[in-house]
């Protein structure tokens, strides 16, 4: 049985993880250079990349389904082992190809996420300083601390 229908489902699978890797680098890009305007658009693009991704990957495993004659055990490499012949090179190469990708993705995407957790720090700090502390005193009378309020944060000191 040739495997051309999922050898058709595994590139084009391939080109759509490459092109969710040169998102992750545009995402990391605009994250450098603090482009939020932009981000939103890639955020955007990614999405409907993960879906496209989610639809050919429904394909690719009914046609390793149809493949291998089972529905237990889908993997590339369960494919390459059946195949013979070219399909089994070309198999073989795109499982070699996945493994690249994939990997340069997961690096890719862990340092977005380290770049998006120092900025949410970095506007926490921010916000901390700009935010009056509140004031507790050293000694108040305890029938005091009942009828007031608490203190609240604000970015304006009313008393001024």
């Amino acid at each position: 049985m040739h495997a051309g229908k999922l050898i058709l489902a595994l590139e084009r699978l391939l080109e759509q993880h490459l092109d969710l890797y040169q998102t992750a680098l545009d995402k990391t890009e605009h994250l450098k250079h603090n482009q939020t305007e932009e981000l939103k658009k890639v955020l955007q693009q990614e999405q409907l990349l993960v879906q496209a991704i989610k639809q050919t990957e429904a394909e690719r495993i009914t046609e390793a389904s149809l493949f291998l004659g089972r529905h237990t055990d889908l993997t590339l490499r369960a494919c390459a082992e059946k195949a013979e012949g070219t399909d089994k090179e070309r198999l073989t190469g795109l499982k070699d190809d996945f493994t690249e990708v994939l990997d340069k993705l997961k690096a890719a995407n862990q340092l977005n996420q380290q770049m998006t957790q120092q900025a949410l720090q970095f506007v926490t700090m921010s916000l901390d300083m700009l935010l009056p502390r509140e004031q507790t005193p050293n000694y108040q009378r305890p029938d005091a601390m009942k009828k007031t309020e608490p203190n609240r944060r604000s970015l304006f000191d009313s008393k001024a």
